[in-house]
């Protein structure tokens, strides 16, 4: 907002969000192939790497930050169907398993909305470069923090329960047309 304008920050708000609308239907059925804890640590890995990219690039690079804007919103949209199945994945049990939700729930719901608001803070307190290295270190924090969750993958990720072998992701995307 503060290197390019209003309108290009809402330019690249409007990019974002719709691109991230057009991915998000399939990205579920993408992520699905791979095992959960490599994508759940991966995609805060790629956060991570995006923004080292934005540090590095600064703030009045307003092509580049367009770019790793969308970048962003692309990897929200398959990181969100990989965080939705992880607490299954992580409950010892059914009680755990309300509590953990409850968790995510209003942990997603902060973040969503605090965020925006303590970056703009800092930002405008601090500047561009601090807001961005203090994102950096919590992405680093949190693909840390992701790789000692212990995760139960399903039996296996390329077999259906009942024997069968899986349908691929050709095969889903028809299904879906």
């Amino acid at each position: 907002l503060e290197a390019a304008g209003i309108f290009q920050f809402a330019g690249a708000q409007v990019a974002t969000n719709v691109a991230r609308m057009l991915v998000a239907q399939v990205a579920g059925l993408l992520t699905d192939n791979f095992a959960l804890k490599r994508m759940y640590v991966a995609s805060e890995a790629l956060n991570l790497v995006l923004a080292v990219a934005m540090f590095a690039c600064g703030q009045h690079h307003s092509r580049m930050l367009f770019a790793l804007n969308v970048g962003l919103g692309l990897l929200f949209a398959f990181s969100q169907p990989v965080t939705k199945s992880m607490p299954p994945a992580v409950a010892d049990s059914r009680e755990d398993l309300a509590i953990i939700n409850g968790w995510d729930l209003t942990c997603d719901k902060i973040g969503r909305y605090l965020a925006p608001f303590a970056y703009a803070v800092v930002s405008s307190s601090y500047g561009f470069k601090v807001a961005v290295f203090l994102s950096c270190l919590l992405y680093s924090l949190l693909a840390v923090l992701r790789t000692l969750v212990r995760v139960e993958e399903p039996p296996s990720r390329k077999q259906a329960t009942n024997g069968e072998s899986r349908p691929t992701v050709a095969q889903k995307l028809r299904g879906l047309l």
